[in-house]
C-alpha cells in the first residue's frame, strides 16, 4: 500500500535533473528530454510488475497515464486558452489545412 510513495521521490528528481539540463540545452533538446523523462516512472513501474507477471496492473497503469495526460492537459490547454481569449478568432484556411491532416 506504502509502496507508491517511494516513487514520489524519483520523480521529483527526474524533474529536477531534466530541469537542470535543459538550462544548458535549447528549448527543442529540453522539451524533448522532458517529454521523455516525464513519463519514467510510469516506465520503471510497469518494467518491475512485468517481471513479477502482474499484466493488469501494467494495462491500467498505462491507460491511466494516457487518460490523464489526454483529458488533464488537453483541459488545462482550453482552460488557460479560455481565460486569456475568452472569444478566439481562428484563420480559417490554417484550420481547414490541418483538419485535413
Amino acid at each position: 500500500g506504502l509502496c507508491c510513495f517511494g516513487i514520489l521521490p524519483l520523480a521529483a528528481l527526474l524533474g529536477d535533473a531534466t530541469e537542470q539540463v535543459a538550462l544548458h540545452t535549447n528549448e527543442t533538446l529540453s522539451g524533448l528530454l522532458n517529454a521523455t523523462f516525464g513519463n519514467a516512472t510510469e516506465l520503471i513501474v510497469a518494467i518491475c510488475a512485468l517481471n513479477r507477471g502482474l499484466l493488469a496492473v501494467v494495462q491500467t497503469s498505462l491507460l491511466g497515464s494516457i487518460l490523464s495526460n489526454t483529458l488533464l492537459v488537453l483541459g488545462c490547454a482550453c482552460l488557460a486558452g479560455g481565460v486569456v481569449t475568452p472569444a478566439p478568432r481562428f484563420n480559417t484556411v490554417a484550420a481547414i489545412s490541418n483538419a485535413a491532416l
